[in-house]
C-alpha cells in the first residue's frame, strides 16, 4: 500500500504548515501550494503532524485511517492541569473494589498518547487483574526480599555485595534501609508488593529497544495523570519490575512475551480515602 500523504489542491490554501511541521516529506513552493516528496512513501513515520497541522482539512494520508483527529479547542487550561499534577500521589491504599474494563481501556488509551521516537508505537502493556497472580507475585517478590533483607544482616555479605554492583552501589544504597523493614512487614502478611491492588500494569518493550526505556516511562507518566483525574489512585513499583526481568518463572507468571523488558511497573486501584491536601514542589 501506497502511504504516501497526498494533498487536496481544491482545499491547499498554501499556508506552508505541512512543510513546515515536516520537511522531510513536503516541499515548500514559494508563492504556490506545497508538494509532497517523492521519497515521502519511505520516510514517513505517519505521526500525522501533516495531518493535524492542516487548518483547510486538505491533507489526506492512507497510512492514518482509522485514526481520529478531535479538536484542539478542548485542552485543558494551565491551572486546571498544575492542579491535577499537584494532587497527584503515590497511592498504595485501596479499597476491595475491582476496576473495570472501561476504567482498563481509558487508563491505556492515555498511555497511548504519550511521545515515542519515530512514532514506533514500540510500548507494549501486560494488565495483570487476576487476584490469584497478582497475590502469588507479591508472595514470590516478598519472600525474595524477606531472603535479601536477611542476607544484608551479614557486613561479609554487603562487602561482597558492594564489591559485585561496583559504581552502581552508590545509587543502590539508599534503597538499603527499606528491604529489612519490607520483610518484616511481609512476615506479617502484608502485601508489600503490590499492595492488594486490583491490577497492575506492566509496561514493558523489546530487549535492546535503543529508546525503550524512555518511551515507556513517558506511557507510564501518561497513565499515572490520567489515573488521578478518573479518581483513581496509582503507584510505580520499582520492587516489581526488577524481579520480573530478573526472574524467568516471575516473567512467565505474569505473561510477559520472551524478549520483553520490563520498563516500568504500575498498580492501580481505587482509593480507600481522599487525601485533604496536593504539595507544591519547588524548581
Amino acid at each position: 500500500m501506497n502511504t504516501k500523504p497526498t494533498i487536496d489542491d481544491g482545499r491547499c490554501t498554501s499556508c506552508g504548515r505541512c512543510a513546515e511541521v515536516c520537511p522531510l516529506n513536503f516541499i515548500p513552493v514559494p508563492g504556490g501550494k506545497p508538494r509532497v516528496a517523492e521519497t515521502a512513501a519511505d520516510t514517513c513515520m505517519l505521526c500525522g503532524h501533516c495531518v493535524a497541522v492542516c487548518p483547510s482539512g486538505a491533507i489526506r494520508h492512507t497510512g492514518l485511517e482509522g485514526l481520529e483527529f478531535p479538536s484542539t479547542e478542548r485542552k485543558a487550561d494551565l491551572g486546571q492541569f498544575m492542579a491535577l499534577l499537584e494532587s497527584r500521589r503515590s497511592r498504595r491504599e485501596f479499597s476491595g473494589r475491582e476496576l473495570s474494563r472501561q476504567d482498563v481501556s481509558t487508563l491505556l488509551a492515555a498511555g497511548a498518547q504519550a511521545a515515542n521516537g519515530l512514532n514506533r508505537r514500540n510500548v507494549h502493556y501486560t494488565v495483570l487483574t487476576d487476584r490469584k497472580v497478582l497475590r502469588e507475585l507479591a508472595q514470590r517478590i516478598g519472600r525474595q526480599t524477606a531472603e535479601f533483607a536477611d542476607r544484608l544482616e551479614s557486613p561479609l555479605w554487603r562487602a561482597f555485595f558492594r564489591l559485585l554492583m561496583g559504581a552502581q552501589y552508590r545509587e543502590f544504597r539508599p534503597f538499603i534501609p527499606l528491604f529489612k523493614p519490607m520483610a518484616e512487614e511481609f512476615r506479617r502478611g502484608r502485601d508489600v508488593v503490590c499492595y492488594d491492588a486490583p491490577c497492575a500494569i506492566l509496561i514493558h518493550t523489546r530487549r535492546g529497544d535503543l529508546c525503550g526505556g524512555e518511551d515507556a516511562v513517558y506511557c507510564g507518566a501518561n497513565i499515572l495523570l490520567a489515573a488521578e483525574a478518573m479518581g483513581l489512585g496509582a503507584c510505580v513499583i520499582g520492587f516489581l519490575t526488577e524481579p520480573l526481568n530478573r526472574d524467568k518463572a516471575l516473567a512467565r507468571l505474569a505473561g510477559l512475551p520472551p524478549g520483553d523488558t520490563v520498563r516500568t511497573s504500575i498498580v492501580v486501584g481505587h482509593p480507600r480515602f481522599p487525601y485533604a491536601r496536593g504539595i507544591r514542589r519547588p524548581h
